[in-house]
């Protein structure tokens, strides 16, 4: 990774560390902080984030004048990103020799530790995170509207093998969601709120026209 000479900078070197595989809405900002930071170094393992045609010409220049560093992690296990981001926030406080302002983009706290390095050996640094503080309800970290419309489509497709136990159902909702981190007690909550179906006596009930409304 070629840089700038910071020695050589009389403005503040800002850098910017994006952590793109949680915070992929910042591609739509990078034209912006390409005005704003000095360099910009951006980490993923996965990535489905598209980007405009005519935006080719100016980041391939900012490529070239190696303003912008893009980096596929050749590990794509967990965390691999933020591993990345702390190797580069590393090198480059060594080349910037404590001159440079770091503002690292991502929603995970674990990052808080590099910039707390970053701070200790004289660095400016901070970490911004793009998730807003959300009121927590039933369902933690599941879209609950989401999760109720995908176990309607998935009751229509099998009415005739629904479970008729209360026990036997949250049994199905955790197999379904087994992937994510939605709780089954609260989506059979959030079910029932929504006149979905009801239970009395450990007995499920199902209201067809509800769940079908629901599944469209």
């Amino acid at each position: 990774m070629n840089t700038i000479d910071v020695s050589k900078e009389s403005a503040p070197y800002k850098i910017l560390l994006i952590d793109l595989e949680n915070c992929p809405n910042q591609i739509d900002k990078l034209q912006q902080n390409l005005v704003n930071f000095s360099q910009i170094i951006i980490c993923y393992a996965h990535s489905g984030v598209k980007i405009p045609l005519d935006w080719l010409v100016p980041l391939s220049a900012a490529v070239n004048e190696n303003k912008l560093n893009i980096y596929k992690m050749a590990n794509k296990g967990k965390n691999s990103a933020d591993f990345g981001i702390s190797f580069f926030a590393g090198a480059l406080m060594q080349e910037s020799k404590k001159r440079a302002e770091f503002v690292i983009v991502s929603n995970d706290t674990d990052l808080d530790h590099v910039v707390a390095l970053l701070i200790s050996q004289g660095c400016s640094a901070e970490r911004i995170g793009t998730l807003k503080k959300q009121k927590i309800n039933t369902v933690t970290n599941c879209e609950n509207t989401l999760s109720i419309k995908d176990f309607c489509m998935y009751l229509t497709t099998n009415n005739k093998n629904r479970p008729a136990k209360k026990e036997a159902l949250l049994n199905t909702i955790t197999n379904k969601f087994k992937n994510t981190n939605c709780v089954a007690e609260d989506i059979l909550k959030l079910l029932v709120k929504n006149d979905v179906l009801e239970i009395t006596n450990s007995k499920v009930k199902y209201h067809e026209e509800k769940i079908v409304a629901i599944s469209k």
